[in-house]
């Protein structure tokens, strides 16, 4: 099967998206098939998590019962081909069909010259007659170790055995490193790849010229709940995808998603200031507006209770997002600012000065689930102390949003623990340029070109 043949399975230009939903019981098994299908998912895999397989199996006749039409794949955890093919071949005896099998290890062994466990999982599909795509798990989490100067190898040698080479990050929601899926992309040449774990609407850019299917379930959950699709997530990431597939599989950098990024100003003051301004994003009405459309499209009132806003450039972007969410702003200030109680926090900003962060006392309730918004988050430093404050009442950061986070080790662990949002998107030029601190649109910048409209 070539990778053009395996898309017109599924009448996509881009690739699949395929929900991976974590099976509880019956009712929530319909419930998240019917969200995957409202919002225009090629197709689900069901999978049971926690459960013994053969428990997963009327669920699987009851779903496929209630959606006969609907492209179905299943991943038996913890086994292979050899076990989970005769299941297969009998569901499908029995007028049941599955479209697919998803095994998280294909047993493929690229230190040896004969591939005797992938032949027998080989065998037993040809004995079950079973009809349907067969992804394999390829150097895939931690099933078994494989160094990424084999991943080529492995890839081209689980093309021979399978219809879609399937692999993934280092484990459960961690994104596969980019150069690991360059790498099997190559090897697999015109043959179909998949990845799954740690795609969101967020990143998902970086894989979907690369990649003809993606298996996807914590990056379009709702935050903190395994076994939900949260449709808002999943609305994202399709569009995101087919967005990708309209510009003919152009890369990030030379998109124009963040059109109002070229508006903010470089530094005309010296080292004491900070190296840009982005007021002249604000004050331009469809600019600032646009700017608040990105930033809160991956929010909802449902995951926040309370935005934050860090003295004194983030409470403009809180106030706005505050607005829009249907949520109360919280002012996080400098100290010496508040006139009641506060609870403080030192910090080390981003030109290495000590200071004292407050919060008003009390100003949230244990469990408050709290966003924090800053302009810029640099060095991380301001972003910890407004943490502490947060976490010492008992609060939950529901996430970390900015314009810009740039990336080193401080911003790489926030990544890591909370969801991080910014209008400057990971592997694009833009980011790269803020890493370094200087952009290309400061050669051609103009005050004028972000002044707002006048007039009707």
């Amino acid at each position: 099967m070539t990778r053009t043949e395996f898309r017109k399975a599924f009448r996509s230009a881009g690739p699949a998206v395929l929900p991976v939903i974590h099976v509880a019981d019956v009712p929530q098994a319909m419930r998240n098939v019917r969200v995957a299908i409202a919002e225009g998912a090629h197709g689900v895999f069901l999978i049971n998590h926690d459960f013994p397989r053969e428990d997963l199996l009327p669920i699987i006749e009851r779903v496929r019962e209630a959606f006969p039409s609907v492209w179905l794949g299943v991943n038996f955890l913890g086994v292979t081909g050899v076990d989970a093919f005769p299941i297969l071949g009998e569901l499908q005896d029995k007028g049941i069909q599955v479209d697919a099998y998803w095994a998280d290890d294909a047993r493929i062994d690229e230190g040896a010259e004969a591939q005797t466990e992938a032949q027998a999982i080989d065998a037993a599909r040809a004995a079950s007659g079973w009809r349907g795509l067969y992804f394999g798990g390829t150097a895939f989490k931690k099933q078994r170790e494989v160094t990424p100067s084999d991943y080529g190898l492995a890839a081209e040698m689980a093309c021979r055995h399978m219809d879609a080479v399937t692999t993934s990050g280092t484990a459960t929601g961690e994104a596969a490193e980019l150069a690991k899926i360059e790498t099997f992309r190559t090897a697999c040449g015109d043959h179909p790849l998949a990845v799954a774990s740690g795609v969101t609407p967020d990143n998902v850019d970086l894989y979907a010229g690369l990649v003809d299917a993606i298996l996807v379930a914590t990056g379009i959950n709702h935050d903190g709940d395994f076994y939900n699709i949260d449709p808002a997530r999943l609305r994202r990431l399709i569009k995101a995808v087919r967005d990708h597939a309209l510009t003919g599989g152009v890369e990030p950098d030379d998109r124009d998603d963040r059109w109002y990024l070229p508006l903010m100003a470089p530094n005309t003051k010296g080292p004491k200031f900070a190296w840009l301004d982005p007021t002249s994003i604000y004050i331009n009405g469809a600019a600032f507006h646009a700017l608040l459309d990105d930033l809160c499209a991956p929010y909802t009132g449902r995951e926040v209770d309370v935005v934050a806003g860090l003295d004194a450039m983030g409470f403009v972007l809180a106030a706005g997002m505050a607005a829009r969410l249907g949520v109360g702003m919280l002012p996080i200030r400098k100290a010496g600012k508040l006139c009641v109680d506060t609870d403080a926090a030192t910090f080390t900003n981003y030109s290495g000065r000590t200071q004292d962060m407050e919060m008003r006392k009390p100003a949230i309730a244990p469990g408050t689930r709290v966003l924090l918004v800053d302009q810029w988050v640099e060095t991380g430093g301001t972003m910890a102390g407004a943490i502490e404050l947060v976490e010492r009442q008992g609060g939950t950061v529901a996430g970390i949003v900015a314009i810009a986070i740039e990336e080193n080790a401080a911003t790489d662990e926030y990544r890591k623990k909370y969801k991080c949002i910014a209008a400057v998107m990971p592997g694009t030029k833009w980011q790269r340029q803020c890493n370094h601190q200087d952009l290309e649109s400061f050669k051609t910048y103009k005050p004028e070109q972000a002044f707002p409209a006048i007039g009707g």
